[in-house]
């Protein structure tokens, strides 16, 4: 697909994102106005990317000259996976991956990010790093990274840090399980499982959901807070590319397990199922560098 703008591709890789989560079921109509408040974006943009989406086969014309969901969640992730990176996405890589291998300081000067990567005055690049949590800016002019999981000590902290809060957190009284929304992450998951292609993305944001979910069912603030801070840490290792395919794919299967428990209302089951999920993923940490 040669897509005109980065924007235009985005909203591509955003319609197909819907589709894949159901938010836009098949024989749905797509009406410009909704979309364009949907993705706060102006109908001109939009118009492309939908011509782009029929194009591709996941939208059809319909009677009345509408235009329709044609795809199935599983034909919309192949397309989803088979995109073109935008420009923006990757840049942002090759920063996160930089600061992940110690290649750039901590703390850099704006001009020094637009030197050494060729960002323009109208770059997005900076803002959605910050928008994202990987830098904040720094009083004047300057950027810093957040503290990530760059080494291996840093990364066993973290998993010691979440085998505290976590399984306890399907333990506490307060915790209400949500069987729809369990419902819903549920069937993600097991077309994650039997689709035949991998998309690294969707995989870290499948496992960055289920963990927000498990917290707020426990309906703990704090809880919250410290889970959706831990998946903030998380997601450089998502630009950098680091993390291996065939543990999130065994990962989708250790959240099924805690969904199997927690159906049968067995939250003892399931916090041990949790505390073994971790443990997984903690043996399994990324190759940091000496």
């Amino acid at each position: 697909m040669d897509s005109k703008t980065d924007l235009q591709l985005r909203l591509v890789r955003q319609l197909l994102t819907k589709i894949v989560d159901g938010a836009f079921e098949t024989g749905a109509h797509l009406r410009e106005i909704e979309l364009s408040q949907v993705f706060g974006v102006s109908r001109t943009p939009l118009r492309v990317a939908l011509a782009k989406v029929t194009e591709l086969g996941a939208a059809e014309r319909g009677w009345g000259r509408g235009l329709y969901v044609k795809a199935t969640p599983e034909v919309a992730e192949q397309m989803l996976a088979s995109l073109p990176q935008e420009d923006e996405e990757q840049i942002k890589e090759q920063i996160a991956r930089d600061w992940f291998e110690g290649q750039i300081p901590r703390e850099v000067s704006e001009s020094y990010f637009r030197s050494r990567y060729g960002l323009g005055k109208k770059s997005r690049v900076l803002e959605l790093l910050s928008e994202e949590g990987v830098i904040v800016r720094s009083p004047g002019y300057g950027w810093q990274f957040e503290p990530t999981l760059n080494s291996q000590d840093s990364n066993d902290a973290s998993y010691d840090f979440r085998l505290l809060v976590e399984p306890g957190a399907i333990l506490q009284s307060s915790f209400h399980y949500d069987k729809v929304g369990a419902a819903s992450i549920r069937s993600r998951h097991e077309r994650v499982l039997n689709s035949q292609t991998r998309d690294l993305p969707e995989l870290f944001r499948l496992d960055e959901e289920f963990h927000q979910f498990i917290a707020e069912c426990s309906r703990n603030p704090f809880v919250i807070q410290a889970v959706a801070q831990q998946n903030k840490l998380r997601r450089l290792l998502e630009y950098a590319s680091l993390i291996d395919t065939g543990r999130l794919n065994a990962s989708c299967a250790e959240h099924i397990e805690i969904l199997d428990a927690l159906d049968a209302d067995d939250q003892k089951r399931a916090a041990g199922a949790m505390t073994r999920h971790l443990l997984q993923a903690k043996g399994s940490p990324p190759a940091f560098k000496d």
